[in-house]
């Protein structure tokens, strides 16, 4: 991994298994396009698509060519070369195991080595295309932004390239997990049919990518509905089994198994709207009630929370933007923020040193979109919280300002 980051080998698109890159970086980079594209009244076109048995299907003599390509030769590809041959697997059921097979093709899952290998074998993917593509490992976006009569073919075009690159690299995406979703703030979009391997594309008004529910138009409704109702589902399978524990013990599993839940990504989803924050904070007081083991209607569910410590998700997902706001500008996480720029310093006292331009926005798809909306949060932190000497010192004063604030 050393080789291949400081050479620079690894494709930009690629999120999956790399230091200062995650779901969420990937995330917020596609959802940055997007809504600046709306922005503009531009629509996106994205397939999102997703390999077939994808570690499973790497072909050891066509890895070990790309790795040559890539300049890991001599011993280490040899090495590689017999780590991955002569493998052999067999089934257990109820005590009874079948013969032996030879594993011809693969990366063993769950070893150091295999997701290495397995960005390797995928990495020239987004070469072969000329529309921008999303990669997380084996998830894959291939979208392009609708300016012309021709952009619907040239994606085509490219559904085909790809179409070339599965049979030549002997790979295959997996037939039921295609789809189209289009971002476009118009009524009725001109819609375009999309075919891979003769099979017509279906068209869709929302669908998950790397755990968060798109739709049409980056309103985050259902996704929110969606974790609300699964950390409620949750936090109720906790009541039902955790009734005598202690408080400490309740409080531990709802922060280990609901909240999760609740923040995954929020940097992304974060809502504006009244209704989708109470919706949220619902499940919280509700939680509160859980810790504390008062359910009566009288009782006050503020005076919990205070009596917890907790601060609201509202605040938690607010600081939590902040501190990818920190790493990204500190080089801590591989975000390109285009039009983020630093201003000087004005005279006025509230003013820190590390002031940020304010982005400008026509829409509500980008003002409240991660970087318009974060940095007017930025710009109004204290002197103390931003010059923090590093990144856990951040979050904690951060959280303090916003609590006071």
């Amino acid at each position: 991994m050393n080789h291949l980051e400081t050479k620079n080998i690894l494709t930009g698109q690629q999120h999956g298994f790399r230091k200062h890159r995650s779901c969420e970086t990937q995330l917020l980079e596609f959802i940055e396009e997007v809504s600046t594209a709306m922005e503009r009244g531009t629509t996106t076109e994205a397939v999102v698509l997703d390999f077939a048995k994808a570690f499973d299907r790497v072909n050891h003599s066509l890895l070990c060519h790309k790795l040559y390509h890539y300049g890991i030769r001599g011993k280490t590809n040899s090495l590689i070369a017999n780590f991955l041959s002569g493998r052999t697997q067999s089934v257990v059921v109820d005590g009874v195991q079948s013969s032996f097979v030879k594993v011809k093709t693969g990366v063993p899952q769950g070893s150091v080595l295999g997701p290495c290998l397995f960005l390797c074998y995928i990495n020239d993917l987004p070469s072969k295309i000329s529309s921008p593509s999303r990669l997380f490992a084996d998830d894959t976006a291939v979208y392009r932004f609708i300016t012309c009569a021709e952009d619907p073919a040239k994606l085509q075009e490219d559904l085909q390239r790809l179409e070339q690159w599965e049979k030549e690299w002997d790979m295959a995406f997996h037939p039921d997990k295609y789809c189209v979703l289009p971002f476009t703030r118009s009524h009725s979009p001109p819609l375009s049919n999309y075919t891979l391997h003769g099979q017509t594309l279906e068209r869709v008004t929302s669908t998950k990518y790397l755990g968060v529910i798109l739709d049409t138009k980056l309103d985050f409704t259902r996704h929110i509905e969606n974790i609300c109702a699964k950390a409620n589902k949750t936090l109720g399978f906790l009541r039902r089994n955790l009734k005598v524990c202690s408080s400490l013990t309740k409080m531990l599993a709802y922060k280990t198994m609901v909240r999760p839940i609740l923040e995954y990504a929020c940097t992304e989803w974060d809502p504006h709207s009244d209704r989708l924050i109470t919706t949220l904070e619902k499940v919280q007081r509700r939680a509160a009630r859980f810790v504390t083991n008062r359910y009566h209607n009288t009782t006050s569910v503020t005076d919990m929370l205070t009596l917890l410590e907790w601060p609201t998700l509202q605040q938690r997902r607010r600081c939590a933007r902040l501190a990818m706001l920190h790493k990204i500008l500190n080089d801590q996480a591989c975000v390109s923020c285009v039009g983020l720029k630093r201003q000087p310093r004005s005279g006025r006292r509230s003013n820190h040193s590390q002031q940020l331009g304010k982005i400008p926005c026509r829409t509500d798809y980008r003002k409240f979109s991660f970087f318009p909306r974060t940095t007017v949060d930025w710009n109004s932190l204290p002197s103390d919280v931003v010059e923090a000497p590093s990144y856990n010192a951040f979050c904690l004063r951060a959280m303090r300002a916003i609590q006071v604030q």
